[in-house]
Protein backbone atom coordinates (compact mmCIF):
# COMPACT_ATOMS: atom_id res chain seq x y z
CA UNK A 1 0.00 0.00 0.00
CA UNK A 2 1.36 3.43 -0.99
CA UNK A 3 1.50 5.59 2.11
CA UNK A 4 1.45 8.83 0.07
CA UNK A 5 2.99 12.06 1.33
CA UNK A 6 2.93 11.15 5.01
CA UNK A 7 6.00 11.03 7.19
CA UNK A 8 7.06 9.46 10.44
CA UNK A 9 8.10 12.71 12.10
CA UNK A 10 6.15 14.00 15.07
CA UNK A 11 3.07 15.93 13.85
CA UNK A 12 2.54 19.52 14.98
CA UNK A 13 0.66 19.84 18.25
CA UNK A 14 -2.27 22.20 18.73
CA UNK A 15 0.00 24.29 20.95
CA UNK A 16 2.23 25.09 17.99
CA UNK A 17 -0.50 27.33 16.56
CA UNK A 18 -1.91 28.51 19.86
CA UNK A 19 -3.63 31.90 19.61
CA UNK A 20 -1.75 35.01 20.54
CA UNK A 21 -3.73 37.47 22.64
CA UNK A 22 -4.64 41.07 21.91
CA UNK A 23 -7.05 43.56 23.46
CA UNK A 24 -7.83 44.81 19.95
CA UNK A 25 -9.36 41.69 18.34
CA UNK A 26 -10.23 38.04 18.85
CA UNK A 27 -8.30 35.15 17.31
CA UNK A 28 -9.40 31.60 16.48
CA UNK A 29 -6.75 29.25 15.06
CA UNK A 30 -7.71 27.39 11.89
CA UNK A 31 -5.63 24.23 12.39
CA UNK A 32 -2.91 22.91 14.63
CA UNK A 33 -0.28 23.89 12.05
CA UNK A 34 -1.10 27.42 10.93
CA UNK A 35 -3.75 30.00 10.19
CA UNK A 36 -6.15 32.09 12.25
CA UNK A 37 -9.50 33.81 11.85
CA UNK A 38 -9.53 37.33 13.29
CA UNK A 39 -12.62 39.37 14.19
CA UNK A 40 -13.37 42.60 16.02
CA UNK A 41 -10.97 44.93 14.20
CA UNK A 42 -11.49 47.46 11.42
CA UNK A 43 -8.15 47.56 9.66
CA UNK A 44 -8.98 50.83 7.92
CA UNK A 45 -9.22 52.73 11.21
CA UNK A 46 -7.11 50.57 13.54
CA UNK A 47 -4.64 52.22 15.89
CA UNK A 48 -0.90 51.71 15.56
CA UNK A 49 -0.98 49.45 18.62
CA UNK A 50 -3.71 47.32 17.03
CA UNK A 51 -1.73 47.04 13.78
CA UNK A 52 1.38 46.04 15.74
CA UNK A 53 -0.63 43.26 17.39
CA UNK A 54 -2.03 42.23 14.01
CA UNK A 55 1.46 41.96 12.54
CA UNK A 56 2.58 39.87 15.51
CA UNK A 57 -0.43 37.57 15.03
CA UNK A 58 0.32 37.30 11.32
CA UNK A 59 3.95 36.34 11.84
CA UNK A 60 2.98 33.80 14.52
CA UNK A 61 0.03 32.21 12.69
CA UNK A 62 1.61 32.67 9.22
CA UNK A 63 -1.75 33.51 7.62
CA UNK A 64 -4.70 35.43 9.04
CA UNK A 65 -8.22 35.97 7.70
CA UNK A 66 -9.71 39.23 8.96
CA UNK A 67 -13.45 39.11 8.55
CA UNK A 68 -16.00 41.87 8.03
CA UNK A 69 -13.83 44.51 6.34
CA UNK A 70 -14.93 47.17 3.86
CA UNK A 71 -12.07 48.10 1.54
CA UNK A 72 -11.83 49.58 -1.91
CA UNK A 73 -8.52 49.67 -3.82
CA UNK A 74 -7.50 52.95 -2.18
CA UNK A 75 -8.29 51.50 1.23
CA UNK A 76 -6.23 48.40 0.53
CA UNK A 77 -3.27 50.56 -0.50
CA UNK A 78 -3.60 52.55 2.70
CA UNK A 79 -3.67 49.44 4.88
CA UNK A 80 -0.78 47.84 3.00
CA UNK A 81 1.43 50.92 3.44
CA UNK A 82 1.13 50.56 7.22
CA UNK A 83 2.91 47.20 7.04
CA UNK A 84 5.87 48.50 5.03
CA UNK A 85 6.94 49.59 1.56
CA UNK A 86 4.97 48.23 -1.38
CA UNK A 87 6.29 45.13 -3.10
CA UNK A 88 7.01 44.68 -6.79
CA UNK A 89 4.58 42.97 -9.18
CA UNK A 90 6.57 42.42 -12.39
CA UNK A 91 4.22 40.38 -14.57
CA UNK A 92 0.71 41.68 -13.90
CA UNK A 93 -0.53 45.19 -14.72
CA UNK A 94 -1.99 47.05 -11.74
CA UNK A 95 -5.46 48.57 -11.61
CA UNK A 96 -5.73 51.96 -13.36
CA UNK A 97 -5.09 54.66 -10.79
CA UNK A 98 -3.74 52.22 -8.18
CA UNK A 99 -0.11 51.40 -8.93
CA UNK A 100 0.18 48.91 -6.08
CA UNK A 101 -3.09 46.97 -6.40
CA UNK A 102 -3.83 44.07 -8.74
CA UNK A 103 -7.35 43.10 -9.68
CA UNK A 104 -7.72 39.33 -9.76
CA UNK A 105 -10.86 38.76 -11.77
CA UNK A 106 -12.58 35.68 -13.12
CA UNK A 107 -15.91 36.30 -14.83
CA UNK A 108 -18.75 33.79 -14.74
CA UNK A 109 -18.71 33.32 -18.52
CA UNK A 110 -15.03 32.40 -18.87
CA UNK A 111 -14.56 29.13 -20.74
CA UNK A 112 -11.47 27.83 -18.94
CA UNK A 113 -11.59 26.66 -15.31
CA UNK A 114 -8.06 27.97 -14.64
CA UNK A 115 -7.48 30.67 -12.03
CA UNK A 116 -4.55 33.01 -11.47
CA UNK A 117 -1.68 31.41 -9.57
CA UNK A 118 -3.12 27.89 -9.57
CA UNK A 119 -0.01 26.07 -8.36
CA UNK A 120 1.62 25.85 -4.95
CA UNK A 121 3.94 28.85 -4.58
CA UNK A 122 5.36 31.63 -2.46
CA UNK A 123 4.70 34.93 -4.21
CA UNK A 124 7.36 36.09 -6.65
CA UNK A 125 10.15 33.97 -5.15
CA UNK A 126 12.07 34.48 -8.41
CA UNK A 127 12.84 38.10 -7.39
CA UNK A 128 16.04 39.13 -5.62
CA UNK A 129 13.89 40.38 -2.73
CA UNK A 130 10.53 38.59 -2.79
CA UNK A 131 7.57 40.14 -0.93
CA UNK A 132 7.26 39.60 2.79
CA UNK A 133 3.45 39.75 2.96
CA UNK A 134 0.59 39.47 0.52
CA UNK A 135 -2.80 41.09 1.22
CA UNK A 136 -5.84 39.74 -0.65
CA UNK A 137 -9.31 41.22 -0.23
CA UNK A 138 -12.53 39.48 -1.24
CA UNK A 139 -14.68 41.94 -3.18
CA UNK A 140 -17.00 39.51 -4.99
CA UNK A 141 -17.00 35.92 -3.75
CA UNK A 142 -18.77 32.83 -5.15
CA UNK A 143 -21.47 31.32 -2.97
CA UNK A 144 -19.21 28.29 -2.66
CA UNK A 145 -15.82 27.27 -3.97
CA UNK A 146 -12.77 29.42 -4.56
CA UNK A 147 -11.05 28.54 -1.27
CA UNK A 148 -7.32 29.13 -0.80
CA UNK A 149 -5.04 26.54 0.75
CA UNK A 150 -1.90 27.35 2.73
CA UNK A 151 1.04 25.17 3.74
CA UNK A 152 3.48 25.93 6.54
CA UNK A 153 7.06 25.68 5.37
CA UNK A 154 8.17 26.06 8.98
CA UNK A 155 6.30 22.85 9.88
CA UNK A 156 7.79 21.14 6.83
CA UNK A 157 11.29 22.12 7.92
CA UNK A 158 10.63 20.78 11.41
CA UNK A 159 9.74 17.41 9.85
CA UNK A 160 13.18 16.99 8.28
CA UNK A 161 15.70 14.61 9.81
CA UNK A 162 18.92 16.13 11.17
CA UNK A 163 20.83 14.41 8.37
CA UNK A 164 18.57 15.95 5.73
CA UNK A 165 18.93 19.39 7.31
CA UNK A 166 22.71 19.09 7.16
CA UNK A 167 22.52 18.16 3.49
CA UNK A 168 20.16 21.00 2.60
CA UNK A 169 21.84 23.78 4.59
CA UNK A 170 24.44 24.69 1.93
CA UNK A 171 22.11 24.22 -1.06
CA UNK A 172 20.61 27.00 -3.18
CA UNK A 173 17.37 26.60 -5.06
CA UNK A 174 17.08 28.03 -8.57
CA UNK A 175 13.92 30.14 -8.99
CA UNK A 176 12.41 31.41 -12.24
CA UNK A 177 9.15 32.86 -13.59
CA UNK A 178 9.57 31.12 -16.95
CA UNK A 179 6.80 28.56 -16.54
CA UNK A 180 4.14 31.22 -16.16
CA UNK A 181 5.38 34.47 -17.69
CA UNK A 182 7.85 33.75 -20.50
CA UNK A 183 6.86 34.48 -24.13
CA UNK A 184 6.18 30.76 -24.59
CA UNK A 185 3.33 31.09 -22.07
CA UNK A 186 1.66 34.03 -23.88
CA UNK A 187 -1.02 32.03 -25.69
CA UNK A 188 -1.96 29.93 -22.69
CA UNK A 189 -2.27 32.99 -20.47
CA UNK A 190 -4.45 34.85 -22.97
CA UNK A 191 -6.81 31.87 -23.35
CA UNK A 192 -6.99 30.84 -19.72
CA UNK A 193 -7.01 34.24 -17.99
CA UNK A 194 -8.76 36.60 -20.43
CA UNK A 195 -9.68 39.16 -17.75
CA UNK A 196 -6.20 39.37 -16.23
CA UNK A 197 -3.63 41.77 -17.69
CA UNK A 198 -0.64 39.42 -17.65
CA UNK A 199 2.71 40.78 -18.84
CA UNK A 200 4.89 38.18 -20.54
CA UNK A 201 8.56 38.99 -20.96
CA UNK A 202 11.94 37.52 -21.83
CA UNK A 203 13.00 38.54 -18.30
CA UNK A 204 10.90 35.64 -17.03
CA UNK A 205 13.66 33.35 -18.31
CA UNK A 206 16.06 34.83 -15.75
CA UNK A 207 16.96 32.82 -12.66
CA UNK A 208 17.71 33.72 -9.04
CA UNK A 209 19.17 31.50 -6.37
CA UNK A 210 17.89 31.45 -2.80
CA UNK A 211 18.73 29.12 0.10
CA UNK A 212 16.54 26.03 0.22
CA UNK A 213 16.28 26.64 3.96
CA UNK A 214 15.76 30.27 4.98
CA UNK A 215 15.70 32.10 8.30
CA UNK A 216 12.67 34.24 9.11
CA UNK A 217 13.94 37.83 9.60
CA UNK A 218 11.52 38.61 12.44
CA UNK A 219 11.46 35.38 14.44
CA UNK A 220 14.70 33.59 13.57
CA UNK A 221 12.71 30.44 12.78
CA UNK A 222 13.71 28.31 9.83
CA UNK A 223 11.52 27.28 6.91
CA UNK A 224 11.87 25.48 3.62
CA UNK A 225 11.88 27.86 0.65
CA UNK A 226 10.96 25.93 -2.48
CA UNK A 227 7.79 25.64 -4.55
CA UNK A 228 6.59 23.61 -7.50
CA UNK A 229 5.66 26.79 -9.39
CA UNK A 230 8.94 28.70 -9.25
CA UNK A 231 11.77 26.43 -8.05
CA UNK A 232 13.14 24.84 -11.22
CA UNK A 233 16.42 23.36 -9.98
CA UNK A 234 19.19 23.24 -7.40
CA UNK A 235 22.44 25.08 -8.01
CA UNK A 236 25.19 22.58 -8.88
CA UNK A 237 22.83 19.62 -9.35
CA UNK A 238 21.96 18.03 -12.67
CA UNK A 239 18.30 17.85 -13.67
CA UNK A 240 17.49 14.31 -12.46
CA UNK A 241 19.26 14.91 -9.13
CA UNK A 242 17.51 18.22 -8.56
CA UNK A 243 14.05 16.96 -9.47
CA UNK A 244 14.39 13.91 -7.23
CA UNK A 245 15.24 16.02 -4.19
CA UNK A 246 12.82 18.83 -5.02
CA UNK A 247 10.03 16.35 -5.59
CA UNK A 248 10.50 15.00 -2.08
CA UNK A 249 10.52 18.52 -0.62
CA UNK A 250 7.44 19.54 -2.62
CA UNK A 251 5.53 16.52 -1.31
CA UNK A 252 6.67 17.12 2.25
CA UNK A 253 5.66 20.78 2.10
CA UNK A 254 2.02 20.02 1.33
CA UNK A 255 1.59 17.16 3.78
CA UNK A 256 -2.02 17.69 4.97
CA UNK A 257 -0.83 18.00 8.58
CA UNK A 258 0.99 21.21 7.64
CA UNK A 259 -1.91 22.89 5.82
CA UNK A 260 -5.07 24.86 6.32
CA UNK A 261 -7.91 25.75 3.94
CA UNK A 262 -9.45 29.20 4.02
CA UNK A 263 -13.05 29.75 2.99
CA UNK A 264 -13.70 33.23 1.67
CA UNK A 265 -16.58 35.55 2.51
CA UNK A 266 -17.27 38.99 1.03
CA UNK A 267 -15.24 41.50 3.04
CA UNK A 268 -12.53 39.06 4.11
CA UNK A 269 -9.00 40.46 4.09
CA UNK A 270 -6.44 37.65 4.16
CA UNK A 271 -2.78 38.38 4.82
CA UNK A 272 -0.06 35.78 4.58
CA UNK A 273 3.65 35.63 5.25
CA UNK A 274 5.48 34.55 2.10
CA UNK A 275 8.58 33.87 4.17
CA UNK A 276 6.93 30.92 5.88
CA UNK A 277 4.03 29.64 3.74
CA UNK A 278 3.05 28.42 0.31
CA UNK A 279 -0.45 28.98 -1.00
CA UNK A 280 -2.74 27.47 -3.63
CA UNK A 281 -5.97 29.01 -4.99
CA UNK A 282 -8.63 26.43 -5.80
CA UNK A 283 -10.34 26.84 -9.18
CA UNK A 284 -13.56 25.00 -8.42
CA UNK A 285 -16.12 27.73 -9.12
CA UNK A 286 -16.56 27.59 -12.89
CA UNK A 287 -19.63 29.63 -13.87
CA UNK A 288 -19.38 31.98 -10.88
CA UNK A 289 -17.74 35.40 -10.66
CA UNK A 290 -14.82 36.12 -8.31
CA UNK A 291 -13.12 39.51 -7.89
CA UNK A 292 -10.24 40.16 -5.50
CA UNK A 293 -7.89 43.07 -4.79
CA UNK A 294 -4.27 42.18 -4.10
CA UNK A 295 -1.19 44.02 -2.83
CA UNK A 296 2.19 43.05 -1.42
CA UNK A 297 4.65 44.36 1.14
CA UNK A 298 8.33 44.45 0.20
CA UNK A 299 10.59 41.86 1.78
CA UNK A 300 14.28 41.10 2.20
CA UNK A 301 16.70 38.85 0.35
CA UNK A 302 16.26 35.31 1.76
CA UNK A 303 19.17 34.19 3.93
CA UNK A 304 20.03 31.21 6.10
CA UNK A 305 21.56 31.98 9.48
CA UNK A 306 22.95 29.58 12.10
CA UNK A 307 20.27 27.86 14.13
CA UNK A 308 18.85 30.21 16.78
CA UNK A 309 20.14 33.41 15.14
CA UNK A 310 17.81 36.21 14.09
CA UNK A 311 18.16 38.26 10.94
CA UNK A 312 17.57 41.99 10.84
CA UNK A 313 15.06 43.20 8.24
CA UNK A 314 16.61 45.52 5.65
CA UNK A 315 13.55 47.69 5.08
Amino acid sequence: MNAGPFFTSKPPSAASNRPVTSPHFTIRPMTGALGADIAGIDVATASDDALDDLRAALVHHQVVAIRGQQLDPAGLEAVTSRFGAFGEDPYVKPMPGFANVLRLLKEADEEHPNVFGEAWHSDWSFLDTPPAFTLLYGQDIPAWGGDTMFASMQRAYEALSPAMVRMLEPLMGVHSARRGYSPAARGAMADRLPNMEIVVSETAMDTRTHPIIRTHPETGRRALYVSAAYTIGIDGFNEPEAQALLGYLFDLSIDPRFTCRLRWEPGTLTIWDNRSVLHLPIGDYQGARREMYRSTVAGDRPVLLPEGAQAQPEH
